[in-house]
């Protein structure tokens, strides 16, 4: 099958995930639930491409529990997502209102709970190896969240503690759609488990630079939005340890309560100690352990996805 061929057979699967989405949505015989889910921004649908990619090879024989796996991971993926939004108070994603903004905190909130309920009701369609490894990554992700909530209330300089946040609240779904990916259609789950994990990392890190050196056009949010939340992401970590002792007491004096004037010195300060090649460095070799760690695979559409991902630019 050739590029165009691929892409072709990719996108028919994305919306028949969409539909799937849509079908489940509305067999919860809710107006208002189906109105709301209606008006959500979908995104890239990344983890559904990276369980596309993986299962091509058996897609013919096991389409229908494909297709049901990708609706189950996109309704996880969009749960957290509205849950997300309302943690941090967002008003917009992807250039379109939030559906808090839009229907409150309060309604986003139960459509993210209806949004896991449905998708755990499907899960238990899988085999109970499918289930645990997606199931429990659901957990990782919530207590990610927490943690990020909980060090969001003073700047956090430890790598390790940032990189436990990452692999919670991100690259755990992602591991684990790549893990029960593998484990539907027969093929070595710790491998894929392992591309996952190390592209989950790759992934966020690029998004922690995105919020600095794109724009909120580009973005479809505010930028500069992770030091106005107090978030300590990797390239403020790596700025906070390059500094001297007297310019770390002034960041940590300005850092999540700082000024549009405190900001754009802050973002001059990332590009003058080259921060933002040195995080999307450490973002290259997450995807470089990826590749290897499926290297044996011969897998072209993982490849691409890896190396698109770290090239990204919203």
């Amino acid at each position: 099958m050739d590029k165009a061929s691929n892409k072709a057979s990719e996108q028919a699967a994305l919306e028949a995930i969409q539909q799937q989405c849509e079908v489940w949505v509305q067999e919860q015989d809710s107006a208002l639930i189906s109105s709301m889910y209606a008006a959500i921004n979908h995104g890239k649908m990344l983890r559904s491409r990276l369980i596309l990619a993986i299962t091509a090879g058996q897609a013919s024989a096991h389409q229908e529990s494909i297709i049901n796996l990708c609706a189950v991971i996109e309704l996880i993926q969009c749960a957290s997502l509205l849950h997300d939004d309302v943690i941090d108070s967002a008003t917009s994603r992807r250039n379109r209102p939030s559906i808090n903004a839009q229907f409150g905190d309060k309604n986003a909130i139960m459509l993210g709970d209806v949004l896991y309920a449905n998708a755990f009701v499907k899960l238990c369609d899988f085999s109970p190896a499918i289930a645990r490894c997606v199931a429990g990554s659901v957990a990782m992700l919530a207590k990610g969240e927490i943690e990020d909530v909980a060090y969001s209330k003073e700047f956090q300089p430890s790598l390790e503690v940032y990189y436990q946040i990452l692999h919670n609240k991100t690259a755990s779904l992602i591991s684990a759609s790549a893990q029960a990916a593998a484990l539907l259609v027969g093929l070595d789950s710790s491998a894929y488990q392992a591309y996952g994990y190390n592209l989950g990392m790759a992934f966020q890190i690029i998004d922690d630079l995105l919020d600095i050196t794109q724009d909120e056009q580009t973005l479809g949010k505010p930028a500069m939005n992770d030091i106005r939340e107090g978030k300590s992401t990797l390239p403020y970590i790596l700025l906070y340890h390059k500094l001297d002792s007297r310019e770390q007491q002034e960041f940590l004096h300005t850092f999540a309560r700082a000024s549009d004037e405190d900001i754009a010195s802050i973002k001059q300060l990332l590009f003058a100690h080259s921060i933002i090649d040195e995080a999307k460095r450490i973002a290259y070799e997450f995807a470089q352990n990826a590749l290897r760690s499926i290297a044996s695979e011969q897998n072209s559409a993982l490849e691409s996805i890896a190396n698109a991902l770290i090239e990204r630019t919203y």
